[in-house]
Formats: structure tokens, C-alpha cells, sequence
């Protein structure tokens, strides 16, 4: 971390080692010398304008992030946190400077929400209607599909209970087993429900719900609901009446 003070002018009055190779000079280099001598012209004309008006304030400036040129050519992004200097009656006197490299951290971020957005997208292409929700049940992802099928929209359905998004009359399964999200948490479930559509009335679909678990811990996060027409002569037993409805419940409620 590239630690610096600085006086009420924007003079260095204390540098680390590290700010000294942030720098690419030595601390007697920097000491004595304005901050924005080293700071690029069109830069250090916005740095000024901040800094004094901060100064004359008293109130800390935000942080920022800034692209650098190392001295080997290679461009590095780095955070900068600043924060008043103050007398012993409260006036400010200087600024101390913290910088922080955090050039994998953002090609980090940046190559997680690529991958995010690249998957949102094929998942909306997916012709199935797909649900997906955290593990207390709350609906964190629906596809174009599933809006058209339950007639609600993204807008109408997103951070709501499952429950309330998809309302489900009843459900039945080959392995006899009622529709539960706690279940789903821990296996999957599959079969035909019938469910409250707002554009089509009410509908028999078939259901598969899966846990979604975590390969490097092995937590299960939520549950991916898949949605399509029940195929034509389907040997699942005909929908009853099941004694509770839909039991989905949240980890918490069912504790």
C-alpha cells in the first residue's frame, strides 16, 4: 500500500517505500515537491480545483480509481483513499493519501460480470421457461419464457416468494413426493402442476425442480425451476388435491 501525507498546499511530507515505486522516484524526489508534479496536465487541473476546495470544506474527498503507467509500460489501476489531516482544534492541515493496486481485482470483476451477462443471455434464449430463486425462495431470475407461461412479468415477479410469483393449485409426481422447496434444496423434484397464469387461466405444466449447489463448498444457494407442456400421455397419475397446497417455505421458517 503507497502511503503519503501531504500539507495544505499539496506538498509530500511523508512517503512510504511503496509510493516511492508507485512514483518510480526516490522519497527525496517527492518530498518538498507538489502532488501534482506528478500527475498528468489534465489531471492535475481537476486534483487542484478537488483538493483545495476539500481543504477549505474540511470534508474528505470520495474515493477514486486511476489508471497509472508503470515505468515498464504497463498500465496498473489503482484506488485512491484520502482523508483530512487535522490540528488538535479541528482545522485541516494536510491529507493523508492511501493507494491501493487493485488491477486484478477489477479484471476480476469485469471478467465475472462478462461471464454473468454471457450466461443471462443464453439462458434467455433457452426456449423452457426457467425460474430461478435463492435458498430462502425468493425468485432471483426468470427467462422471457417463463414470463410469457406465467403471465407476469420480470418487474412483477423478481424478489418475490416463489409462491407468490408462481401461485401452484395442486401437484403430483411419480415418487409420490408433494412439491416442497425445502426438498428441492436437497433433491430434485419432478412432475405435472398446475399453475395460476394470469394470461392463459389455469394451466397444467410440467415442473423440474433442482438444488443448485456450490462445487467448491457444496452449499446449496437455491433452486432452478424448468417449466414446459406436460407431454401428451404422460404416465404421471392425474392431478389430486394435495393435502397442504404447495409447502414452499423458506430455511428459516422451516426451522
Amino acid at each position: 500500500m503507497a502511503y503519503t501525507e501531504v500539507d495544505s498546499k499539496g506538498i509530500f511530507r511523508i512517503v512510504n517505500e511503496a509510493a516511492c515505486r508507485l512514483h518510480d522516484v526516490p522519497a527525496e524526489e517527492l518530498i518538498g515537491h507538489s502532488i501534482w508534479e506528478f500527475m498528468p496536465l489534465d489531471e492535475a487541473g481537476r486534483s487542484r480545483t478537488d483538493f483545495f476546495h476539500a481543504m477549505e470544506s474540511g470534508e474528505d474527498l470520495p474515493p477514486v480509481r486511476r489508471s497509472l503507467l508503470r515505468a515498464d509500460g504497463e498500465f496498473r489501476t489503482h484506488e485512491l483513499h484520502r482523508r483530512m489531516l487535522r490540528d488538535s482544534d479541528g482545522t485541516p492541515v494536510g491529507m493523508c493519501c492511501a493507494t491501493f493496486d487493485v488491477s486484478e481485482v477489477e479484471a476480476a470483476h469485469k471478467e465475472t460480470k462478462q461471464t454473468k451477462l454471457w450466461l443471462e443471455s443464453v439462458v434467455e434464449a433457452i426456449p423452457q421457461a426457467i425460474i430461478v430463486t435463492d435458498a430462502l425462495g425468493f425468485v432471483r431470475f426468470i427467462n422471457p419464457a417463463a414470463e410469457r407461461l406465467i403471465g407476469r412479468s420480470a418487474h412483477e415477479v423478481l424478489g418475490q416468494q416463489i409462491e407468490k410469483g408462481m401461485p401452484i393449485l395442486r401437484a403430483v409426481s411419480l415418487s409420490k413426493k408433494p412439491l416442497s422447496f425445502r426438498m428441492a434444496l436437497n433433491e430434485p423434484w419432478n412432475g405435472d402442476v398446475e399453475i395460476v397464469s394470469r394470461q392463459h387461466g389455469n394451466i397444467t405444466v410440467w415442473l423440474s425442480a433442482s438444488p443448485i449447489v456450490e462445487k467448491e463448498t457444496g452449499y446449496t444457494n437455491g433452486v432452478v425451476l424448468v417449466l414446459r407442456s406436460s407431454p401428451v400421455g404422460t404416465n404421471n397419475p392425474p392431478l389430486q388435491e394435495p393435502a397442504a397446497g404447495l409447502q414452499i417455505q423458506s430455511e428459516k421458517q422451516a426451522r
